[in-house]
């Protein structure tokens, strides 16, 4: 399933992130990696969300949170 359609509250799973070099060396250092466990709290906006990852919250763009699939 894609980050952009998985519902608040659960713990997910990264299993994959179809994206370029650029962007996977970014997310790993925000901290999303495949195989770590992220939480959606809120979808501020129609097309972003904040995620919780470890003791953080990330704000992600609705394009790049259909680049990984949970």
């Amino acid at each position: 399933m894609l980050l952009s359609l998985a519902p608040l509250g659960d713990v997910h799973q990264v299993k994959a992130i179809w994206a370029g070099d650029k962007v996977k060396n970014a997310l790993e250092e925000a901290g999303i990696t495949v195989d770590c466990e992220l939480v959606v709290v809120l979808r501020p906006c129609e097309d972003s969300l904040i995620v919780r990852v470890k003791d953080k919250r990330i704000a992600i763009s609705g394009a790049l949170a259909r680049k990984i699939i949970v």
